[in-house]
Order: C-alpha cells, then sequence, then structure tokens
C-alpha cells in the first residue's frame, strides 16, 4: 500500500514538472516580455562632448528606469569602462514609459568630463521578468 502511494505520487510529480515546463515553452513570450521590444537611442542634434539626450522606447510601457548608467569606449574591438573623474552616486528614483517613450538628459560632465574623439556607448541595466537586461546606445565623438 505504502509503495503504491510513493510511485503515485512520484508520478504525479513528474506529470506536474511536465505540465509546467509547458506551459512555459508554450508562454514563453510572457516570460521574456518586452526583451525585442526596448530600444535605447541618443536624438539627433543632442549630443555634445559632455551630454545627450537620451530615449528609450519601450512598447510593453510596464518598466521602469532608474538613474543609474555607465559609459564605455571601445578600444581595439573592446568596450571597455571609461574611467571616473570623482566619486559619483545616483538617486534612487524611477522613470516609468507611461506613453512607450522615456526622454531625459544624461550630463556626465562631473563623471567622466569631456569625452575624448572616439566610439562610445551609454549602458543601462533594467531588470526584466527574464532577467537583467541591458540596453546600449552607441555614439561617436570626433
Amino acid at each position: 500500500m505504502k509503495k503504491g502511494l510513493i510511485i503515485t505520487l512520484i508520478v504525479l510529480a513528474i506529470l506536474i514538472i511536465i505540465s509546467v515546463g509547458i506551459f512555459i515553452m508554450l508562454n514563453k513570450s510572457m516570460f521574456n516580455k518586452g526583451i525585442s521590444d526596448i530600444t535605447m537611442t541618443i536624438e539627433e542634434g543632442t549630443l555634445t562632448r559632455t551630454s545627450a539626450t537620451v530615449i528609450i522606447k519601450d512598447n510593453d510601457k510596464e518598466h521602469n528606469y532608474g538613474e543609474g548608467y555607465r559609459i564605455e569606449k571601445k578600444e581595439n574591438g573592446e568596450w571597455k569602462p571609461v574611467k571616473q573623474i570623482g566619486t559619483y552616486s545616483f538617486k534612487l528614483i524611477a522613470w516609468g514609459t507611461v506613453t512607450g517613450e522615456l526622454k531625459f538628459n544624461l550630463d556626465w560632465s562631473e563623471r567622466y568630463g569631456d569625452l575624448e574623439n572616439g566610439e562610445y556607448r551609454i549602458v543601462k541595466t533594467l531588470d526584466t521578468a527574464g532577467g537583467k537586461l541591458e540596453l546600449y546606445a552607441e555614439f561617436v565623438i570626433e
């Protein structure tokens, strides 16, 4: 009797695990929502050596974005963090994309100073239901 009950519970547990796996596979977009629908760009005409206006387009409109970011420079084909010139902290605030678009000005003059000529990118990290997602906006300083 005990043996039959244990076998029944094991089979039931296996069926539940398989069912959950099938559900996740069939509804994968629900768990990785918005990853391909989020873009970050620099508004044309706003880029300087010390600032830029950044636009995040989020078709899901369900994510919040903090103030944190970093700048990387492409050196010998690899992205390397730009050295900060001082200490810097971010305010713990969150901006949402109620309209599907978030536009904000980044002034990195105190954090990075004037950027030299080169290829750069702004990096923002976003927590999503599917895990961490990094957004990039590449630009060139000439």
